[in-house]
């Protein structure tokens, strides 16, 4: 019950376990030598891009939600980079705010009321520059996820490499590519 209560502690009013922020890192490291820099977006106050912080190519930190950014900033320091922008608004390109060829890694929820044309069409222009998306999601299934269904209908590789079970709820990890 403590990620009801506590939201700086947790990042979230469901509580990203250990195990599943190792994961991430798991499932995105794979990545990390095809690529000279990554993108974190939904990053939260930080439990799981915490994972991202000391890694072989630099990573860019995303977060629209001033409480997060707040939360951020105090976890980790003033210093550390966190842009405050919202995902629909970072280019596609090679910039450190660019999602253009780069390994992106997301906790931004993707599904119901999330779910958007213009989720769609960011997606689907990062992935047609050449990134690599590892994202979350506490839906386990492909077809259960209408941006996932919609982007693999396009012919992109949408694959589920890992669940979490010890998560609250169990969380799944997808890698999208193109195919």
């Amino acid at each position: 019950m403590v990620y009801l209560t506590k939201l700086k502690h947790t990042g979230s009013v469901i509580s990203s376990s250990d195990k599943f922020g190792a994961k991430m890192f798991e499932v995105a490291a794979r990545y990390f030598s095809h690529y000279t820099r990554g993108i974190f977006i939904g990053t939260g106050s930080g439990v799981v891009a915490q994972y991202f912080m000391q890694t072989p190519v630099p990573f860019a930190f995303v977060e629209k939600h001033p409480d997060f950014v707040r939360q951020f900033h105090a976890r980790f320091g003033a210093d550390t980079p966190l842009l405050a922008k919202d995902f629909f608004t970072l280019p596609i390109d090679e910039s450190d705010e660019g999602l253009g060829n780069c390994i992106m890694v997301s906790c931004m929820p993707v599904t119901g009321m999330f779910y958007s044309e213009k989720l769609v069409e960011q997606f689907r222009d990062a992935l047609n520059s050449g990134s690599t998306i590892v994202q979350m999601s506490y839906t386990p299934f492909i077809k259960q996820i209408r941006l996932f269904e919609r982007l693999q209908r396009e012919g992109f590789k949408i694959q589920r490499v890992s669940t979490v079970f010890f998560n609250i709820p169990p969380a799944s990890v997808f890698v999208l590519r193109k195919a």
